[in-house]
This record gives C-alpha cells, structure tokens and sequence, in this order.
C-alpha cells in the first residue's frame, strides 16, 4: 500500500528535523512557511504537519482552513499547546493536535492514527477537555452507552475513552494491537461515532 505524501511546515529547521527523524523512513517534504505550502500544492490525502508558530499561519477564521481540511489530513502542533487552542484547531477540521516536540514514540502514534482515518488527542489534553464538556454542559445519562457491546469491547472502549493508546490497550488485554483496531473499528460502528474523542464524549456520558 504507498503512503501518502507527507508534508512537514516549520521555519524552525531543529524542528523541522526531529520530525523527519522520528518520521524516518516515510520521506517527506520540507516547507519553511504556509505560503510555501501553498504553493506546494499537496495532493488531496496528503498529510501536513504544521507548526503552531509559523509566522504567516493564517487566523482561525480564514476559509483556507476549511478548504484544506477537506483535501488534507492536518496534524496542528505548538511548543506550548492549550485546550483552547485545540479546540481552535479541531473546529478548523485539523485531525491531530499535540506538543511539537514530542517524543519520537508519541510522534509516529500520532501518524498512524491519523493516517487509519482516526482523530489524535493526547491523553492530558483529552482529560482537560473532557472536564470542559462536564463542566459546560448537563451530562446525559450514561448507563446505556454500551448497550449491544461485547464485555470484551467495553472494556476496550472505557480503556480508550480515558485516553490509552492501541499499545496500552493491547498490553492491559493481552492481545495484538491489531486485534485493538478491530474492536476499536466494530464498537464505532455499534456506536455510531467516528472517532476517539467521540467515543470519550460517549462513555463519559457528555454526548
């Protein structure tokens, strides 16, 4: 199966290279700035990441946003990341948000999970936004969330809805990482949500 093409945007070049390194051996294109990405013209399905400090990032409200959404898979990264930042992002249609220097392991789960499809929110940052919705909203009773599952995959869906990665969940189940993302794949479908943070919203009894 080929990759899809990989674009890594920071005026940064340190940071420019831990990504590369970490993202080894997936070649990918280095840009300085997003006008140069722009210019670029990633093909649609490609995955950009993109440093939250580049100094011609555009606002939140600009339409670009959205339109590269919709073509692009948008991992959205900051030295010193926020919960109201994130949300900024994921509001955009940005599929991943995290520290822009994390470590190489965090970097390539980050990869893979928005490369399946799926949705990257860290584990601090999901608790912080979880709290929010709690706070924000009237919870929603919770004691039927998991109707029409399996005893096996509740307990992978309470796992991955307090933010454990494939690898933390098949460790804890004693089964292959694989078998995680099917379970993963038939409790969304039971579930009807497309991804981890939905699935959280879901078990926490906040959606």
């Amino acid at each position: 199966m080929s990759l899809s093409p990989l674009y890594l945007v920071s005026h940064d070049p340190g940071l420019l290279r831990h990504w590369q390194q970490s993202l080894a051996p997936q070649p990918a294109i280095l840009l300085p700035s997003f006008e140069a990405l722009s210019q670029a013209a990633p093909t649609a399905g490609s995955l950009i990441w993109l440093d939250g400090v580049l100094p011609d990032l555009p606002g939140w409200a600009d339409v670009r946003w959205r339109s590269w959404s919709q073509r692009c898979r948008l991992v959205f990264t900051h030295s010193r990341p926020d919960e109201a930042q994130a949300k900024q992002a994921f509001e955009a249609g940005c599929v991943g948000y995290c520290h822009a220097y994390s470590d190489s392991q965090t970097l390539q789960q980050v990869q893979a999970v928005v490369s399946a499809g799926n949705v990257w929110v860290g584990r601090e940052l999901m608790q912080q936004m979880l709290g929010s919705a709690r706070r924000a909203a009237p919870p929603v009773p919770a004691e039927d969330w998991a109707q029409g599952l399996t005893e096996r995959e509740r307990e992978i869906a309470l796992l991955a809805a307090n933010a454990a990665s494939n690898r933390d969940i098949a460790a804890r189940c004693d089964i292959t990482e694989r078998t995680v993302k099917a379970h993963l794949a038939a409790i969304f479908g039971k579930l009807n949500v497309s991804d981890r943070l939905q699935l959280a919203l879901r078990v926490h009894g906040i959606s």
